[in-house]
């Protein structure tokens, strides 16, 4: 796995980094220069590009080093790539490299299609080691690029990359890229040489043909002239024809292939920006066959059977879902009122610790959004079972483990509740007229500071000792028989309600009782806001309460959790509305996502930013409107019709 911090630069950055002697704290050693030619190869259909990766091929000393890259990491400063290497002696096609991971990768993808020049890149390079007393933490490199197309040479430009070595970690990344963005006020590349060099290259050529839609800063889905491989086309036109998913998967393709932006295309075939872009990565994995794979898999009589909604993956518009079903695993827990609470404590915490582990590689691959969703809200759930079930597990066993729950949901919910505000933001922004979709720009800037560092600190923890320690030990308590089981009788021999139809009843009006607690103090004029959010909280372990025993509750509970379940949405949009409002206020002083330390002894700088302002206004409208509309949801499950049917669903508990 390489990593790397990368940064657009001009003349004057590179020439004050070789002359520097300390960044960030750290020794920059002796610089040695290198002039580096760099050939980039694929098929002519262009298959490994459309699957994701790069092939790069580098003459050196030691022979030829092919290596291929995964072009799915960047997004930021901070690029994280797979990584494969084979060294040559002499060129040779993919089949005759040696045995390994980077030959099966190419052949996998390409076949035996012959691999030529795509693009070709030079570039004369200042290394210098980042020191620590004797660490050698990283290298940094001070690079002047040269692209070469058929059409002649491009202007040369100047970029500059820290790139960690084994010895560094994450930590020492971040303190470098902090230094390079805040003090040298370098800008993120988000792009790799590579995909910067493709852009380059095809616009140099569409404006030749004056007949592309090309642009410099698009991004690494958009980096080719053509979405598609044209010996797909036609039969990606083929099933646009016909109808289902398949058909829209396919129209969005030839859409894209035809220049349009993702996010109308998305608005076009009434889908989400995501989805257009999973079907965009699914098309680079699988080639049109995935997509005609869809259209087999809808000629089924069970897929006929689907919405249109159930083919896509589309998920209901709750912030706050069940994580999605794990192939082979149980679609719930096996709770029955017969069980003690401390079994069915175990099998909810077995059931949702399974999906937590199932959305740990799609988090940290960062390719889907809802891995990170869904793995948080296991995590949530888990705390709050263990919350549920106090008093029937022993504490000294499970407080390491809520420990560890917490910390891990702190650190997902750093990067998740970026995302929430980030697509909020963007659906605003879709809504504007397309001459204002520019006005958020500076916001979404430090929007992805910060998400860069919330997920570097992440994945640190991800990877780490205490992560790694915390799993073992909560998988291990999840194996053991009577996990944690308090005893049945108190030390006079009384008996103590522990099984779930004994128990269950009180749990749930305990639950009930801390929601309606909020009846009078909502009541009151003017009520806080902060008051809604802990409203919101209280709903939630309500909620969660009775979908851990839904199985014992049967039918009877749905409408129950429906309307709680509505609440919590409510509330969650407030919520929403009230961080975000206080991000935009922070920023319209500032200039930054959150106010810098010490900031008072520093006077605010002035910040020009009407887009924000304009935002801002939006969001607090939005607020009232929530606020206003309270009572209604409220009534839902505050209103004597819920608490009846409450009551029954309770009585028929021990039936």
């Amino acid at each position: 796995m390489e990593i790397e911090a990368k940064f657009a630069a001009d003349a004057a950055a590179l020439r004050r980094l070789a002359a520097a002697d300390v960044l960030a704290g750290y020794t920059l050693g002796r610089p040695t220069r290198a002039e580096l030619h760099d050939t980039y190869m694929d098929t002519d259909d262009e298959a490994l590009l459309r699957a994701g990766y790069a092939c790069r091929l580098r003459a050196g000393d030691k022979g030829i080093a092919i290596q291929v890259k995964g072009l799915s990491g960047g997004g930021g400063a901070v690029h994280r790539r797979e990584e494969l290497e084979v060294i040559l002696q002499k060129e040779g096609a993919p089949r005759d490299w040696p045995a390994g991971a980077a030959r099966d990768l190419v052949l996998r993808v390409a076949g035996d299609a012959p691999l030529q020049t795509l693009v070709d890149l030079r570039q004369t390079r200042l290394l210098r080691p980042i020191m620590q007393a004797k660490r050698l933490v990283g290298e940094l490199s001070l690079d002047e690029v040269t692209v070469s197309s058929p059409r002649g040479t491009l202007p040369p430009y100047q970029e500059i990359e820290a790139e960690l070595r084994p010895d560094g970690s994450e930590e020492d990344l971040e303190a470098i890229v902090a230094e390079l963005r805040d003090e040298l006020k370098l800008k993120a590349e988000e792009r790799a040489k590579f995909t910067r060099a493709l852009e380059a290259v095809r616009k140099q050529a569409a404006a030749d043909t004056d007949g592309s839609h090309m642009t410099e800063g698009g991004s690494a889905g958009r980096l080719a002239s053509r979405a598609v491989a044209e010996t797909d086309r036609a039969r990606l036109e083929e099933l646009a024809a016909g109808g289902g998913e398949a058909a829209r998967h396919a129209r969005a393709l030839l859409d894209l292939d035809d220049g349009v932006a993702q996010v109308d295309v998305g608005a076009q075939l009434g889908i989400t920006e995501r989805t257009v872009r999973r079907w965009l990565r699914a098309y680079r994995r699988d080639g049109v066959a995935g997509v005609a794979a869809v259209q087999a898999a809808e000629a089924t009589p069970a897929a006929q059977d689907k919405t249109a909604a159930e083919v896509s993956g589309a998920r209901p518009a709750s912030q706050e879902q069940t994580a999605t079903e794990t192939p082979g695993a149980p679609s719930r827990p096996g709770i029955t009122a017969a069980d003690t609470m401390a079994a069915a404590a175990v099998k909810t915490l077995r059931f949702h610790f399974a999906r937590m582990m199932a959305h740990e590689a799609g988090t940290r691959s960062g390719d889907d959004p809802e891995d990170l969703h869904d793995m948080r809200v296991a995590t949530r759930r888990m705390r709050a079972a263990l919350r549920v079930f106090a008093g029937h597990l022993d504490p000294t066993t499970v407080r390491p483990i809520e420990r560890g729950l917490r910390h891990t949901g702190r650190m997902l919910g750093a990067v998740r509740d970026l995302d929430v505000i980030h697509e909020k933001t963007m659906r605003y922004i879709e809504s504007l007229p397309e001459e204002r979709r520019h006005e958020l720009d500076p916001l979404l800037d430090a929007w992805r500071v910060k998400r860069d560092e919330a997920r570097a600190h992440m994945l640190v923890y991800l990877d780490g000792d205490k992560y790694r320690r915390f799993t073992e030990r909560f998988a291990q308590f999840l194996d053991e028989p009577c996990a944690g089981e308090m005893p049945a009788l108190t030390d006079r021999g009384d008996a103590i309600a522990h099984r779930v139809a004994d128990v269950l009843p009180a749990v749930i009006y305990e639950r009930m009782g801390a929601v309606w607690a909020y009846a009078g103090p909502l009541a009151e004029p003017g009520a806080p806001l902060v008051r809604y959010h802990r409203l919101r909280i209280s709903g939630k372990f309500l909620r969660y309460t009775l979908e851990f025993f839904e199985e014992v509750l049967e039918e009877d509970a749905k409408p129950l959790i429906k309307a709680v379940k509505e609440l919590q949405d409510h509330l969650g949009d407030l919520q929403d509305a009230v961080v975000s409002s206080g991000v935009l206020r922070t920023f319209l002083t500032w200039g930054t996502w959150e106010r810098p330390q010490r900031s008072g002894r520093i006077e605010p700088p002035a910040v020009v930013a009407p887009g924000a302002a304009t935002y801002l206004a939006f969001r607090q409208q939005e607020l009232q409107r929530l606020v206003n509309t309270f009572p209604e949801t409220w009534q839902k499950v505050n209103g004597p019709g819920f608490g009846r049917r409450l009551a029954a669903v309770v009585a028929a508990i021990r039936s």
